[in-house]
C-alpha cells in the first residue's frame, strides 16, 4: 500500500522503498526541468498543489524544485518530531511510538501526530514522497493499487482472502479527508500486522515475519516489478 500519510501507533517502522535509489534517478531528471512556480513534468500538478497548500517554509523549499530527498524527508521529519516532543512521541518513517511511559492512548497519539503534520506539513511532503518512490512515471493511481493487490495474491501474501475491491477500499486516495485517513490506515494496520516489526509500544511484534515481509513492501513499493 502507498501508505504514508498517516503514521499510526499499530504501524511499524518499515524503511524506505526499496526502489528508493532507482526511482531517485527519476526524481533528479525531474528536477532539471521543474521549478517552482513553473511547475512541469509528470508530477507537475501534484507539486503545485503540495506547493500551495504547505504552510510552512520548509515544505515550500523542499516541493520547489520538484524533487524530494531522502535527506529532505528527515528534514520533514526532524519537524514532525520536535512538535511531537512536548508529549514524549516520536515518528520515524512508518512508526509513531512512545519515547516514554505516557498516559496517552493510542487514539490520543494518533491525534496528536495528527495536529503536528498539520502544522509541519509533514503528511503533504510524505504523500507525494511515497507517490513518487513507488510510481515516478505517475501513471494511474488506480492501476497501480490492483497491480500491488495481484502481487499481494500472487505471492500468497494476503493475511486473509480478500477480493480486488476489499483491497481497493482499504487505499487511501487524494479525495479522503483526515479523519477518513486515520481509519483506513488503522484498518489496514490491522490487517497487514504480520508485516509490522514493531507494536505500537516499541515491542517486538512476535508474529512478524521478516522474509514475507520484505516481499510485501516490495509489492507495495513497486508492483511492477516484482
Amino acid at each position: 500500500m502507498l501508505i504514508s500519510a498517516s503514521l499510526l501507533a499499530t504501524c511499524a517502522a518499515c524503511g524506505l522503498p526499496s526502489g528508493a535509489a532507482s526511482n531517485g534517478n527519476a526524481a533528479r531528471s525531474t528536477a532539471a526541468t521543474c521549478k517552482a512556480p513553473d511547475f512541469t513534468g509528470s508530477y507537475a500538478n501534484e507539486f503545485k498543489s503540495a506547493y500551495e497548500q504547505s504552510k510552512t517554509d520548509l515544505a515550500k523549499r523542499i516541493v520547489a524544485d520538484c524533487q524530494i530527498t531522502d535527506a529532505e524527508l528527515n528534514e520533514m521529519l526532524d519537524a514532525q518530531n520536535a512538535c511531537l516532543a512536548p508529549y514524549g512521541l516520536v515518528v520515524t518513517k512508518g512508526q509513531l511510538a512512545r519515547l516514554r511511559e505516557s498516559a496517552l492512548t493510542d487514539d490520543e497519539m494518533n491525534q496528536k501526530n495528527t495536529e503536528c503534520a498539520g502544522k509541519t506539513d509533514l503528511w503533504t511532503v510524505e504523500a507525494l514522497y511515497d507517490e513518487m518512490q513507488g510510481n515516478p512515471s505517475n501513471l494511474d493511481t488506480e492501476a497501480l493499487h490492483k497491480a500491488s493487490y495481484q502481487c499481494l495474491k500472487q505471492r500468497d501474501l494476503l493475511p486473509k482472502p480478500l477480493s480486488e475491491q476489499e483491497y481497493l477500499a482499504m487505499e487511501i486516495s487524494s479525495a479522503d479527508g483526515e479523519t477518513q485517513i486515520e481509519e483506513k490506515t488503522r484498518t489496514w494496520n490491522e490487517f497487514y500486522s504480520m508485516y509490522m516489526e514493531y507494536n505500537g509500544d516499541g515491542s517486538r511484534n512476535p508474529d512478524y515475519n521478516a522474509d514475507k515481509a520484505q516481499q510485501f513492501w516490495q509489492c507495495q513499493s513497486d508492483p511492477l516489478h516484482q
